[in-house]
């Protein structure tokens, strides 16, 4: 009986040793080479089809949550209209990735939009003036997908911009 036992042990730690060797650590480089397709979706002069890129890089059960309002998050469908949408609100918009950070299966993304509404935005009328703001986002990624994204844009600050005198 103890040689069953050792045979099972055996088994557990070789299974164990070879998942451990093929759960390679996110790089940077890994990162960046995920989340690539997903933010030139915001570079709407270079995108390219909104829907099968999202479907390419975000997971079947993908959530995003801006943090606006507590637990307010959506999932893949309304984040691809929420995404096509930019083309027409801010047609030269632009988001240039400035730094990222990769923790675990964590990449956090500091990042700046710019842009130029095509017409009120909200709420404030269009005068043809353009906004620079800062977003970070924190992804999950899982199985090399974008699982989860948390989100935070400082819209209030191109507010300001864009109604200033």
């Amino acid at each position: 009986m103890a040689t069953l036992a050792s045979l099972f042990a055996g088994v557990a730690t070789l299974a164990a040793s070879a998942f451990a060797a093929s759960a390679q650590p996110l790089t940077e480089a890994k990162a960046r080479e995920i989340i690539a397709p997903w933010y030139s979706l915001f570079n709407v002069a270079t995108r390219g089809d909104v829907k099968a890129i999202q479907e390419q890089v975000l997971a079947a059960d993908y959530e995003s949550c801006s943090g606006y309002l507590p637990a307010e998050c959506w999932g893949r469908d309304t984040s691809i209209k929420v995404v096509g949408n930019f083309a027409n609100s801010i047609p030269d918009m632009k988001f240039d990735i400035k730094e990222v950070l990769v923790s675990g299966d964590r990449v956090v993304v500091r990042g700046e939009v710019t842009g130029t509404p095509a017409g009120d935005l909200f709420g404030v009328p269009h005068t043809g003036k353009s906004f620079r703001i800062m977003a970070i986002d924190i992804q999950t990624i899982r199985d090399g997908k974008i699982a989860k994204t948390f989100h935070m844009e400082n819209w209030l600050s191109a507010i300001g911009q864009l109604r200033a005198k």
